[in-house]
């Protein structure tokens, strides 16, 4: 299934298996693709919450997310446990970007809710 939000991004929810769902998020997302961002989460974590599955969303195809971008992630990452959510595939810039607009994206309790051994990786990266 494949959606379109507003006139900046896209996002598609697939099952590749009965345990997982990925979210990929590509493009720009904004103000104006907000609420959509918002509904296509939700769709996602219903999904997750009715399978018992696991929700990685993958941002390799983000070009650029706005304050209300990362507003709608930090809500839906506080609506899941830590262990059913992961973001695989965060472009440097927007680990930046929401850096500096105070979303601690590279802690463990970050607004990507990034795992140890994913912190572990970061730090031998350098």
């Amino acid at each position: 299934m494949k959606k379109k939000g507003m006139t900046m991004g896209e996002w598609t929810l697939t099952a590749p298996g009965p345990e997982t769902r990925v979210m990929r998020i590509a493009g720009r997302w904004g103000v104006d693709a907000a609420e959509e961002l918002h509904r296509a989460f939700l769709q996602a974590v219903n999904e997750v919450m009715d399978a018992g599955a696991q929700l990685h969303v993958d941002l390799q195809d983000l070009e650029d997310g706005d304050l209300t971008f990362f507003q709608v992630v930090d809500s839906i990452t506080k609506s899941l446990d830590v262990k059913q959510l992961r973001f695989m595939n965060i472009p440097e810039q927007i680990l930046d970007k929401a850096e500096q607009a105070g979303f601690a994206p590279r802690h463990v309790n970050g607004i990507f809710r990034k795992g140890v051994e994913d912190v572990q990786a970061d730090h031998d990266r350098g």
